[in-house]
């Protein structure tokens, strides 16, 4: 059982750095400050933005939900659990408030009434979240008792864990992370089959493949024995699902299929057969190391930039389109120093 008192030190250390986090995220560049005096009010009466895309609904809305969370749980009472979320949401909203009428002393940034309305939305969000604290600490637990059954223990397996979970935030991108740099978009509706070879985007299934057969070769290193197969049933079922969720969230609904089209599910198919192979299966590390140095070997000869993407990091689809450039890197080094503590 851990101390309320230490409770409440990880809790006001995680708020000072979130704060923190989105100050850096709403100043930056911090360059070109205007004079105090030129500030004003009067952006909260102006009328919403004539083009709002969901990309920036989305980030405004997910990057405030911890923030009321951890609001929400820092002013929680025993028997009171409205007066947390009213504190934490009204809490959140204040310091969107503040975050955005700051902008207005930065020539590049641009304070918006919206970004408040959205901002506040999320930090209710995560407040609300908390009337089920007790449920959400139950199924860690479930899930940290399924982490032990299904993988080695120790240090090195949880890093790797954490770069499958930073994998499923990298999704947010749109694309396979071998094409983050030269491959578009691909939306030919999922029920509008190719006319002809010519019009199969081959390019697109061999990314596909190629991710998803990095993904599971990394991730069967980390699976206990006999655990394989059922591993890889799982994992290409949630990323499945993960691409579909991060499309309906950023796309219109009317394009949402074109991101699953016949390429992709190709893609998926093709992948899971090649991790049953016995090359794939049974001599995991290897095929996992030569999958990750084909993915960089071909970004490196295809990709219009060598060394980092231009993409800003403040909005989701940025952060999202950074991770998937690290991502390969980050598995890379991660499974040349895996040391698996087996039980």
């Amino acid at each position: 059982m851990i101390d309320p008192a230490a409770k409440k030190y990880r809790l006001r250390g995680f708020l000072l750095f979130y704060v923190l986090f989105l100050a850096v995220g709403s100043f930056y560049p911090f360059s070109g400050w205007i004079p105090l005096t030129e500030w004003s009010a009067s952006f909260l009466a102006d009328p919403w933005p004539r083009y709002i895309t969901r990309t920036d609904l989305a980030t405004n809305l997910l990057v405030y939900v911890p923030l009321g969370y951890a609001l929400a749980r820092w002013h929680a009472q025993p028997g009171h659990g409205a007066r947390g979320v009213t504190i934490g949401a009204l809490s959140g909203l204040l310091l969107s408030l503040l975050l955005e009428s700051g902008q207005q002393l930065l020539p590049g940034r641009i304070a918006s009434n919206l970004d408040i309305l959205v901002n506040g939305l999320g930090a209710l969000t995560g407040a609300l979240l908390t009337l089920h604290h007790g449920r959400w600490l139950r199924a860690g637990r479930a899930l940290h008792r399924w982490r032990d059954r299904w993988f080695h223990a120790g240090l090195s397996t949880n890093v790797g864990l954490t770069l499958l979970s930073l994998w499923f935030l990298s999704q947010f991108a749109l694309l396979p992370f071998p094409g983050m740099g030269w491959l578009d978009l691909h939306l030919r509706p999922i029920d509008t089959p190719p006319g002809g070879l010519d019009q199969i985007n081959f390019p697109w299934f061999a990314a596909v493949v190629l991710e998803m057969a990095t993904l599971g070769a990394f991730a069967g290193n980390l699976l206990r024995p006999g655990r394989y197969v059922s591993g890889m049933l799982l994992l290409v079922a949630l990323a499945f699902v993960m691409k579909l969720l991060a499309a309906t969230i950023l796309l219109k609904l009317k394009v949402v299929g074109g991101v699953l089209s016949l390429e992709t599910l190709a893609g998926f198919l093709f992948s899971f057969w090649l991790l049953l192979t016995p090359p794939a299966s049974r001599r995991r590390m290897r095929f996992a190391l030569i999958m990750l140095v084909l993915t960089l070997l071909v970004r490196l000869g295809l990709a219009n930039f060598q060394l980092w993407p231009t993409v800003s990091v403040l909005n989701i689809v940025g952060l999202a389109k950074a991770m998937a450039f690290l991502w390969p890197f980050l598995a890379l080094v991660m499974l040349v120093s895996y040391r698996p503590r087996r039980k």
